[in-house]
């Protein structure tokens, strides 16, 4: 990625609604210069652009991690618990990895215990086929300390390059 790509995409993790023309003056470059490689950077790099809300202002008090062991890491496998996860709006993140004696990871967010209860129950029904030792790590969102964000964790590994 080239610096001025780099640039852009700083600005554009620090505030995705600032304009191509704010940008332009912040970087003293041209207004073409940002779109075109703005288009670039979402081609490549850039998902998409979400916000980040305050989550216990939604009415969403629960985080929940819940890790399990994925017993038959097939084709079938991960169509099953790809299939579970789309019918599933509460969870906003899965992955198939290794710690804590773990190999797989959803995160999901509640309103209160008893969606979180009933929730858990459909994990541990669906993950027969596929998944065991279901364990859970719940944070209430009136505790966090620190918000997603990924501004400094990207901007830092980028610039080590």
């Amino acid at each position: 990625m080239k610096n001025k790509e780099k640039e852009i995409l700083f600005q554009l993790l620090r505030n995705s609604k600032l304009s191509d023309r704010e940008i332009a003056k912040r970087l003293n470059t041209s207004q073409s210069t940002i779109t075109r490689t703005r288009h670039k950077l979402e081609n490549k790099y850039i998902k998409s652009y979400t916000v980040v809300p305050n989550l216990s202002e939604l009415g969403i008090n629960l985080i929940a991690f819940t890790l399990l062991n994925f017993t038959k890491p097939s084709t079938d496998m991960m169509k099953g618990i790809r299939d579970f996860v789309e019918q599933e709006p509460d969870i906003v993140f899965v992955g198939h990895g290794e710690g804590m004696e773990k190999t797989g990871i959803f995160i999901s967010f509640h309103r209160n215990f008893t969606e979180y209860a009933d929730f858990m129950q459909k994990v541990r029904l669906a993950s027969k086929g596929f998944g065991e030792n279901v364990e859970s790590f719940l944070v209430p969102t009136d505790k966090l300390l620190k918000t997603l964000s990924m501004v400094n964790a990207v901007e830092y590994l980028v610039k080590k390059e």
